[in-house]
């Protein structure tokens, strides 16, 4: 009997086996739980980020009240190299330079860089978080680093390259400043001779009823109309400038004509194709040497490149290398925008396996001759501009010369 009275009856194995079924439907029932608790989090940060109350809202507003200068991202990137390259761990560099940067505006950005990293997120998700600072090419070069571990020798070539972008960008910049303000100083003495000096003379003529020749009345007539309705013609310039911004390149075939003038235009034309020649070529010597495919390459590079006209270019070259037919022939067809000696050099590239050096060498030979261009075009419209002001000032003196003269004459007579 014992062995009997040892043994579980029948009805007691339903039981246990009724009590076991409840506990793995719990556990099965749990594990979707479980898995939504776990999920939970990246739910909340998707909520942090678009919530408008959240403290990742602030940035947005900050982003629109205050502005960073190209130049402060830069030095922002020289220093998270520093810290980096001294072994700061990544999150402790972004939180260091949100406390400690020169100006409130970088540290309010660094500070959101740094919250969205300290969330789980990689760090190219938060450069990409601010295109107005960061463009594609910066953040698919962060995003390729991370994954392949070299996130400190990327930043130095993305450092380097935007510091030489930029050198670049400020003297082509004040190579087209030069001229206008010599058109402007110009301007301005033709402005000021007809509303100071030519009415003091008129009156003086009327008075001693000096009698003007034909010449010169029109002569003085022309200066003194220029220096009447000069405005109209500041604002006939002003609303020219806005109709080109605001309405005729927002439509992409009106800006790509627009981009394709701007390269004809004499002189001017040139140094644009030059400038876009360095922006394509060391664009893609550093994507190539970070890894990128050829592909990837050429569509950063297009969105890179300001020119519509050079990215229409552009992207029969990608075209044509996701054909399998190589660079040559889209280059030798678009011979207007890219020069034939741009196309050897990189069709021999392409051969050679070293595109990324002969881009780089291409680079640095054209931004030279962009240098040696705006200073010549410096050099040969100031005593161009000098002859026509002299020009203009010395009919004025002729104009009011002859009837002075005359009129010294009558007084002496009387």
């Amino acid at each position: 009997m014992a062995p009997d009275a040892d043994k579980p009856s029948a009805g007691a194995k339903r039981i246990t086996r009724a009590k076991k079924k409840p506990t793995t439907a719990k556990k099965r029932a749990a594990a979707p739980r479980a898995k939504k608790r776990a999920a939970a989090p990246r739910v909340k940060k998707e909520a942090v980020v678009a919530a408008p109350a959240s403290p990742l809202a602030k940035p947005s507003q900050f982003m629109a009240a205050t502005s960073v200068r190209y130049g402060d991202i830069t030095a922002f990137l020289r220093q998270l190299i520093m810290l980096l390259e001294a072994g700061t761990p990544l999150l402790r560099s972004l939180k260091t330079l949100s406390e400690r940067g020169e100006k409130s505006s970088v540290r309010a950005l660094v500070a959101d860089i740094a919250q969205y990293v300290e969330m789980g997120n990689p760090l190219w998700e938060a450069f990409d978080r601010h295109p107005k600072y960061f463009d594609t090419v910066f953040v698919n070069l962060i995003k390729a680093s991370e994954a392949s571990g070299t996130l400190v020798t990327v930043l130095q070539r993305l450092t380097s390259y935007r510091e030489q972008r930029d050198l670049l960008r400020k003297r082509v910049r004040a190579g087209m400043l030069y001229p206008a303000i010599l058109v402007l100083v110009c301007a301005g003495v033709i402005v000021f001779i007809a509303k100071v000096i030519i009415p003091e003379f008129r009156s003086m003529f009327d008075k001693f009823d000096i009698s003007l020749s034909g010449w010169t009345r029109g002569l003085m007539g022309g200066i003194q109309f220029v220096g009447d309705f000069w405005w109209l013609g500041a604002l006939a310039a002003i609303v020219l400038v806005l109709v080109y911004k605001l309405w005729y390149v927002q439509n992409p075939l009106r800006r790509l004509k627009a981009d394709h003038a701007k390269l004809k235009v004499p002189i001017v034309g040139k140094i644009l194709l030059k400038n876009a020649t360095v922006e394509f070529t060391r664009t893609m010597a550093m994507l190539l040497r970070s890894g990128l495919s050829m592909m990837a390459t050429l569509e950063l590079v297009r969105n890179a490149i300001h020119n519509r006209a050079y990215a229409q270019t552009l992207q029969s070259m990608r075209d044509s290398v996701e054909a399998g037919e190589g660079l040559e022939k889209p280059m030798r067809a678009a011979a207007d925008i890219i020069p034939p000696v741009v196309a050897d050099m990189m069709v021999t590239g392409e051969e050679s396996g070293r595109l990324d050096r002969i881009a780089e060498q291409i680079a640095d030979t054209y931004e030279e001759e962009v240098n040696i261009a705006i200073t010549t075009l410096g050099d040969a419209l100031q005593p161009i501009l000098t002859i026509v002001l002299g020009i203009i000032v010395g009919l004025v003196v002729l104009s009011v010369g002859i009837p002075l003269i005359s009129m010294i004459e009558q007084l002496g007579a009387g």
